[in-house]
């Protein structure tokens, strides 16, 4: 029987310590505030300070969450296990990869695997055995990567009092529209845009929109339930409802493709999935997108680098529409990472606007329908050295006519001189109206200047010297691995690391046989049902182009102050590093909004509040409170990035292999006649002329007995 409190007593006499928790649940210091029930002789029910009266948390959803600061909770990233639909999940598994051998899919899966870690760029698939591959052992992560960043604009969003409901998407990437399955899954069933555009990048695109078309059926919000309930049919909508100018769509052709009857699954009748979702064949040319997903495309090879995303990036930034997003997501590596930096710099410019302060809209003059002149205001520029420089032209040689203007062979019977008329300016091309699309960053970044981690050359981060200093943003997510990846990761060739130095690759030839045999079809020893994997994101927002819009940017740019709101979250700290806890003391590395790299102390003495949240924060989440001290990290000097570009080429092996991947074009082809060509034949005689001039030819042919000169037999 427990012991009752005395009225007016400070003391629990023999109440075990668990027991009072549970009897009262106050601290010490809160005694003299709880109120005693002199009808029951006790004390009456207390409630947490967190809680409301039924129970529920004031605020968050669990204990921790409802003991921080309201901006600490609002800068927090998505911390829950990503969870791939488990309606998508057994489709995947008894519609797409049961067709397969196991075996067979598992060597492609881990050759793709190791083409990522060593070349870290994601490629198109080819054929079906590479799509299934795909989806066997990439969709997954990748689907955990574009459903954490859709949910943190969705977040940033609501804190601005809106909404995340864009009426156009259109979803870019090699997967089976993974960004549409991410953003149906997050939108829920009621989610019925009024236009849904997939484009499946690839040679053979019609083997991978079959397979994005049976995942996208699988979901509810594909089948246009606000038609259905309104009783309108599709062809009275076409009929009835006008689109808007920017909505005509062009003459491209939407269909799947490839014809149905060589699917090579062949037990599913495409004809009849019906989905709202359109698997376009190219991009469109003279529509606009509320919301635009990007997945892992801007990049094709990394010798292309930057050009390849500057070629890239221009096309789909001028299907957004104002007010509309983007959304950029690319692997979690060094390359990934500068292709992000390279992306945000083509489209705010920070070179260009480095004195300014805070996150004003960026022109995006690219973009523009009206564009600035550039020889405005030109007369005012001129100094008096100019005037007087041509007094004294004149002065010394006199005013020029008609005469002396003309052209020698204007005077020779042998031309004819034809008055060219002037063409009227269009008004779209009227270069004195100001310019119509802004760009503003709304996440990771916490400013507009720029990047203080990009190097602008990916090369610099696999010399060794600075393999393991350089660091890049990106972050991570954690998802919960379903049947067919816990299946695909059975196997000797999925159960051991990548190395590189073996000559298979795996490193088997290095092992016992009885090791190899205890990997077969055990899985990872200790492997866990979940799996971790990292991305570099970009949130972009496009500002309205109304006149009042363009005249508050204007505005906000003149008057500029230094001073930020703090209240607002595009101004809080971006954490980029897990923090380092100390004795009362907590070290944050932060991406701050001065455009820097800083460490901040926050200590106890700062406030308890302050002190409590810093050691619950992690690496990606915003931080609006108090810091005690400030340290900025050293930026990369001009001298020091030249020298890494000397380092960089003087690794004579790499400097060469990636000369050559410029000058020679791999040639791929069904056909056999392809072969036989002229340019085909000249580029395999050189490519031979140059292995038999190199040293290590002519030292193994020594080494092996040859004799005579490969040469003394061309044309044979």
């Amino acid at each position: 029987m427990l012991h009752q409190i005395a009225p007016g007593s400070m003391m629990i006499r023999r109440l075990p310590r668990v027991v009072c928790r549970r009897y009262i649940s106050i601290r010490s210091d809160t005694y003299d505030n709880v109120n005693f029930d002199s009808k029951t002789n006790g004390y009456a029910d207390t409630f947490s300070p967190y809680r409301n009266p039924d129970g529920s948390w004031i605020k968050g959803s669990n204990a921790k969450e409802a003991r921080l600061h309201d901006f600490t909770l609002q800068g927090q990233k998505v911390k829950s296990i990503s969870k791939l639909p488990p309606l998508i999940s057994r489709t995947i598994n008894d519609e797409i990869l049961s067709k397969n051998v196991p075996e067979r899919l598992r060597s492609k899966a881990a050759l793709l695997f190791q083409s990522i870690s060593k070349d870290q760029i994601q490629r198109a698939p080819e054929n079906a055995l590479d799509c299934d591959a795909y989806i066997a052992s990439l969709f997954l992560q990748d689907y955990a990567n574009v459903e954490t960043v859709l949910r943190e604009l969705q977040k940033r969003l609501e804190g601005e009092g809106k909404k995340l409901q864009p009426e156009r998407v259109l979803d870019i990437g090699y997967g089976p529209s993974t960004g549409m399955i991410a953003l149906n899954e997050i939108m829920g069933d009621d989610f019925a845009p009024r236009v849904k555009d997939s484009y499946i990048i690839g040679r053979n695109q019609g083997t991978m929109r079959r397979r994005a078309k049976v995942l996208l059926s699988r979901q509810l919000n594909e089948y246009n339930k606000w038609r259905v309930e309104e009783g309108i049919t599709e062809t009275e909508t076409e009929e009835n409802v006008q689109p808007r100018e920017e909505e005509v769509d062009d003459s491209e052709e939407l269909v799947e493709g490839d014809s149905e009857n060589t699917s090579d699954l062949k037990d599913i009748d495409f004809s009849k999935i019906d989905i709202q979702t359109k698997l376009r064949t190219t991009l469109p040319s003279n529509k606009l997108y509320d919301l635009i997903i990007v997945n892992q495309c801007l990049l094709t090879r990394e010798y292309n680098f930057p050009k390849d995303v500057d070629f890239n990036l221009h096309p789909i930034l001028r299907l957004l529409s104002p007010g509309g997003h983007i959304v950029l997501v690319e692997r979690g590596n060094a390359l990934g990472f500068e292709t992000i930096a390279r992306a945000r710099q083509v489209m705010i410019r920070p070179e260009a606007y480095e004195r300014e302060h805070g996150k004003i809209p960026r022109p995006y003059v690219k973009g523009s329908n009206t564009k600035p002149q550039k020889l405005k205001g030109m007369d005012s520029i001129i100094a008096e050295e100019d005037v007087e420089f041509e007094k004294s032209l004149l002065a010394k040689y006199g005013e020029a006519d008609e005469e002396d203007l003309k052209f020698e062979f204007e005077e020779s019977e042998d031309f004819d001189v034809v008055e060219v008329e002037s063409e009227p300016v269009k008004a779209e091309d009227d270069v004195n109206g100001p310019i119509d699309y802004h760009l503003k960053i709304i996440a990771p970044c916490s400013h507009h200047a720029k990047c203080p981690l990009q190097l602008g050359n990916p090369t610099f981060y696999k010399i060794p010297k600075y393999k393991n200093k350089l660091q890049f943003c990106s972050y991570h997510q954690t998802v919960q691995r379903p049947k067919f990846t816990l299946e695909l990761k059975r196997g000797k060739k999925l159960a051991t690391t990548w190395d590189k130095s073996s000559q298979d690759g795996f490193g088997f030839d290095r092992m016992n046989k009885r090791t190899v045999q205890k990997l077969e079809g055990s899985g990872r020893p200790g492997g866990n049902d979940y799996e971790s994997g990292s991305y570099s994101y970009l949130i972009v927002e496009r500002s309205h182009n109304d006149t009042k819009t363009l005249a508050d940017i204007d505005e906000q740019r003149k008057f500029q102050n230094e001073q930020l709101n703090a209240a607002d979250a595009n101004n809080w700290a971006r954490i980029i590093r897990q923090p380092t806890k100390q004795k009362q003391n907590v070290k944050l590395d932060v991406c701050a909004p001065s455009g820097r790299i800083e460490i901040w102390d926050v200590p106890k003495s700062v406030g308890i509040q302050e002190y409590h949240d810093a050691r619950k924060v992690e690496r990606g989440d915003l931080w609006a409170l108090g810091k005690k001290t400030v340290t900025v990290r050293n930026i990369m000097s001009d001298e020091k990035v030249e020298r890494m570009k000397i380092e960089s080429k003087m690794s004579k092996k790499k400097f060469l292999k990636d000369e050559r991947r410029k000058k020679w074009k791999k040639i791929v082809s069904s056909t056999e006649g392809a072969f036989d060509s002229e340019n085909f034949m000249t580029v395999a005689d050189e490519l031979a002329t140059e292995l038999e001039s190199s040293k290590k030819y002519k030292t193994e042919g020594k080494r092996a007995g040859f004799r005579g000169d490969p040469r003394d037999h061309d044309g044979l």
